[in-house]
């Protein structure tokens, strides 16, 4: 068999997969936050004190850090495919519970379900084995820029269902017909081939491991605002978490099949790939927390806008104009400059978003501009964080490579949401302070220029793919070797 044949008979068409990949994309987005501008009617009509409401949301996000760390290498192992079906039914039923049940607990647990069902990094192990370096390229750009797209929209929506006096409870059935939708795409999807999972036998302890000590820090982070960083529950939640993290490290550099392995991968590659997300998931709280914040700060502060909470998140809508020249931008220029040229390139032009919202918010459209730079050079990095990614992880190891990518993202969020409730305090007068907001968004530029440092002396200059179909060494035996 050529290797044109072979590239050709096993790319094959892939419509259900990448559809399947993208919607996976899009329904995170709206799990995320569409139930954001429907906390105080949440709060009000279920009787939930303020502990509670945190829960809820965060149930979403422990479910999927402790699903990533089991079922990705299950999807690795024994079939992508199978694994997927089982945990989107898992969510639809966490869907129907959330929307039907009434009271803390249900809620916690239909979230719960619905994390489990953590399509994103199972998907990828799906396309992995029949893309080519060229086609994984094009599906992260698109998926990054897909799911730009529908941040904004979540939160506007969940900002109609209050205006239009809906039950908040429909949401979950939104969540539910997406879940639906992404269980008729997985049945009519090819299967891993068996060539291409790994021969391994589960590390059960990696991956329990794993789940125990990011769900614990994310417990202890999510807690420490509200019950104080001293406080029994979060000391207790950090120690476990380091504990568990420190005995996993040595577990994972010991077994001979460890779970998270870059063995023939990339390892500059991935790391720069996540560090792209990871920077995100650090400044990108600056807009859906803080901006929203700014915005509905009361004219009479002499600095805020006095918008409503729908009002305030109509600026986001320019997230889609700016996230489409950006996947213009991105694509154009990973393939003419390279990943490093676009990294630096549009990291140095973030700094200038960031302090464009710390010193010229004053008149309403201003955000509006911000917020379309913010999409057009700051979410670029995240894309070709996901671009560098994608094209270091092997063909049995793909779930994981992306499930670790989703952990950072996460643990990062977290961390931000942590420092952003901490510094968002009201002063004398009611308001927050002006100060406050500048100095987030300096703080943010600073960041964004540490990474832009690191990227500029370590980040490569070209995309290495060395698992796709069409560059594999041995195209007969496309079975990569045991982690």
């Amino acid at each position: 068999m050529t290797q044109s044949t072979f590239v050709e008979a096993r790319s094959g068409r892939n419509t259900s997969i990448v559809a399947l990949l993208l919607l996976s994309g899009i329904t995170l987005d709206i799990q995320y936050g569409i139930l954001a501008p429907l906390v105080g009617v949440i709060a009000t009509e279920s009787g939930l004190s303020g502990p509670e409401i945190g829960w809820v949301l965060n149930a979403l996000m422990i479910g999927s850090v402790i699903s990533v760390g089991l079922t990705a290498p299950m999807g690795d192992i024994y079939g992508h495919r199978k694994v997927l079906i089982a945990l989107i039914a898992l969510a639809l039923v966490g869907c129907a519970l959330a929307a039907i049940a009434h009271g803390f607990l249900p809620l916690v647990i239909g979230r719960f379900l619905m994390g489990l069902a953590v399509a994103i990094p199972l998907s990828w192990g799906l396309l992995r084995p029949r893309g080519t370096a060229r086609q994984i390229r094009l599906v992260s750009l698109g998926l990054s820029t897909v799911m730009t797209f529908f941040v904004p929209l979540a939160l506007i929506v969940g900002g109609a269902i209050v205006e239009l006096g809906l039950p908040w409870e429909s949401v979950f059935w939104v969540i539910f017909a997406l879940y639906a939708v992404m269980l008729i795409l997985a049945f009519v999807s090819p299967e891993t081939p068996a060539s291409a999972r790994a021969v391994v036998r589960l590390d059960w302890f990696g991956a329990l491991g794993l789940g125990i000590w990011v769900t614990a820090m994310l417990i202890g982070i999510s807690e420490g605002p509200a019950l104080g960083w001293t406080s029994p529950i979060v000391l207790g939640a950090f120690f476990l978490s380091a504990v568990t993290l420190a005995a996993w490290i040595i577990q994972q550099r010991r077994t001979q099949e460890p779970l998270v392995s870059f063995r023939n991968m990339d390892l500059r590659q991935t790391l720069i790939g996540y560090s792209g997300i990871l920077l995100i998931s650090l400044v990108g709280q600056g807009l859906f927390i803080v901006l929203p914040a700014l915005l509905q700060t009361p004219t009479s502060s002499g600095f805020g806008h006095g918008l409503s909470a729908l009002e305030s998140s109509y600026v986001l809508l320019a997230l889609i104009p700016g996230g489409a020249l950006g996947y213009l931008w991105t694509r154009w220029g990973i393939t003419r400059l390279g990943p490093k040229t676009v990294l630096v390139v549009s990291g140095t032009a973030s700094i200038g978003v960031f302090l464009g919202l710390a010193f010229a918010s004053d008149q309403v459209w201003m955000p509006w501009m911000w917020v379309f730079g913010y999409a057009l050079t700051t979410l670029s990095c995240i894309t070709t964080g996901y671009t560098l990614v994608a094209s270091a992880g092997r063909q049995d190891n793909m779930a994981v490579t992306i499930g670790m990518q989703n952990i950072v993202q996460f643990l990062g969020a977290m961390i931000a949401v942590a420092i952003v409730l901490n510094v968002l305090v009201p002063g004398a007068d009611g308001y927050i302070p002006e100060a406050t907001f500048i100095g987030f968004y300096v703080a943010s530029a600073l960041v964004v220029a540490l990474f832009v440092i690191v990227w500029a002396f370590l980040a490569p200059k070209h995309i290495t793919d060395r698992h796709a179909i069409d560059t594999e060494a041995d195209p007969v035996k496309v079975h990569a070797a045991a982690p």
